[in-house]
């Protein structure tokens, strides 16, 4: 017997269960519209689901309203609603295409063509008075089918470009996907999605997954992405660069001047144009003030407590990410000579550090350093749940040099710390599943490097000294010194 829901009398089959949003009470099933033979997409909405929550009833609300207006053949169509005992349903075309997080990598010449079927998308609903924002475009939300056709789905974080967004509302969008004007609160325009699209590419052209863009970011802020790409046209990353822009000003006004630029550029090859040249440090000149932005994600009542202070000093927005940051660092760097096992419960009693995703970060680090694993991570349950992989990050970072040094007994657990919370970090699983293996945690790190193996794809000497540690641990062979040293 199915136990999927029976929706027969709405004229609906249930064939299977597509996914599960991260909202509560969220899900989409593949089903038949019985009357005409026609599979459709039902997205429905649990009131009773225990996680429901109402703001996941008014994206559904929102996504109707904002379908309705739309006749776009590579936009999924609306086709109906209902209601039913426990919740409500919205009915919608299907499209036998899965989304390009489902595809681990893509050729050069397929991603300039995903970016310039988004952007031909992107022209028609911008073109409408007033213009449609899409606010969450990321993989996920581009389907792909076998005939490299693309379409853009899931509008249920869209809004009309005239409405004004209120300082106190909610942030929307995705980590590491959301440009900065909508961390800040402040109006959107339809450069916006161009943001979105272009942090996209990125994870395309990288072969980077979603939840994983911060592993292109180091500890200085700057994209590290030399190593993943070769042979890419500087005009391509000069282009690129402008679509990921910080300032609204330095980026594409709107995804017609986009198209156009982008149409006779090539992703691989050589600049034919001087004024064109440049290289990948233009986009890791980017990522400078770009990363800054990312770690707001989230934090956006520190921000709003600063946020008068900082317009008095007429700091312009790149530099209110540069001031966070500096403040956080600055308050690392004073305490970290005191991060040991002697020393830092008294100097963490008497330091208070900044109440943002990234301060908890640093000082999460500070305790972990001194060997206080369970205060690091009592100190990153204070934050909200989806908030704690930002502090994460800020303890991988630390812990990097500490792992790559060989010191296996802090940078283990350290690791372990950040995988609780960013369980797909790669290099977090490598660096734990190394120090496990030097310490002679056998069943560890053999979990942490089989989930590596899974992950981490590139033919490289990471993966070949994962598959050589796991195949000492098979046979019983205690690490020596070269597995104390992880680079």
């Amino acid at each position: 017997m199915s136990n999927y829901p029976d929706f027969s009398s709405y004229d609906y089959q249930v064939i299977r269960e597509l996914g599960r949003n991260r909202e509560g009470g969220r899900i989409s099933y593949l089903a038949d519209r019985i009357s005409q033979s026609q599979q459709v997409v039902i997205k429905q909405f649990r009131f009773a689901q225990e996680d429901a929550s109402w703001q996941g009833f008014k994206a559904y609300e929102r996504e109707i309203e904002i379908l309705q207006q739309l006749d776009h053949p590579r936009i999924p169509r609306y086709l109906d609603s209902f209601e039913t005992g426990d919740g409500f349903c919205m009915v919608q075309e299907y499209k036998d295409a899965p989304s390009l997080a489902s595809r681990s990598s893509f050729k050069t010449g397929e991603i300039k063509q995903i970016a310039v079927s988004v952007l031909e998308i992107l022209v028609d609903i911008q073109k409408r008075i007033p213009p449609i924002i899409h606010r969450d475009i990321k993989p996920e939300n581009i389907l792909i089918d076998a005939e490299n056709n693309v379409y853009l789905i899931d509008f249920g974080l869209a809004r009309v470009n005239n409405q004004d967004v209120a300082v106190s509302s909610i942030v929307a969008g995705t980590p590491g996907y959301m440009p900065p004007e909508s961390l800040f609160n402040r109006p959107l325009t339809t450069a916006s999605d161009l943001y979105s699209l272009g942090a996209t590419i990125i994870g395309l052209l990288t072969n980077t997954p979603s939840v994983e863009i911060s592993n292109l970011i180091d500890e200085n802020y700057q994209f590290n992405i030399r190593h993943l790409v070769t042979g890419i046209n500087s005009e391509f990353i000069t282009w690129l660069s402008k679509m990921v822009a910080p300032s609204l000003k330095e980026r594409y006004p709107h995804a017609i001047a986009a198209l156009q630029a982008l149409k006779s550029i090539d992703v691989i090859g050589t600049s034919t144009s001087k004024s064109r040249s440049t290289n990948i440090t233009g986009l890791v000149t980017v990522g400078t003030s770009l990363t800054g932005i990312f770690t707001m994600i989230g934090f956006l009542s520190f921000y709003q407590q600063s946020a008068s202070k900082l317009q008095r000093s007429r700091v312009s927005q790149t530099n209110i990410s540069t001031a966070v940051v500096s403040v956080e660092k600055q308050w690392f760097d004073v305490i970290k000579p005191r991060c040991n096992s002697v020393e830092v419960i008294t100097a963490m009693s008497n330091s208070s550090y900044p109440q943002t995703p990234k301060g908890v970060g640093y000082a999460a680090s500070c305790y972990a350093l001194a060997g206080k694993i369970e205060l690091a991570d009592k100190v990153i349950q204070e934050l909200p749940t989806n908030l704690r992989v930002y502090a994460a990050q800020v303890v991988f970072n630390i812990a990097h040099p500490v792992a790559d040094a060989g010191d296996d007994k802090s940078a283990g657990p350290m690791m372990d710390l950040v995988l609780k919370y960013w369980s797909s970090n790669y290099m977090a699983l490598y660096h734990a599943g190394m120090s496990a293996y030097v310490l002679g945690e056998y069943p560890k790190a053999q979990t942490h490097l089989q989930k590596f193996l899974r992950i981490y794809k590139n033919q490289d000497g990471w993966r070949q000294k994962a598959i050589l540690a796991l195949s000492r641990i098979k046979k019983g062979i205690a690490a020596d010194k070269s597995f104390s040293i992880h680079h």
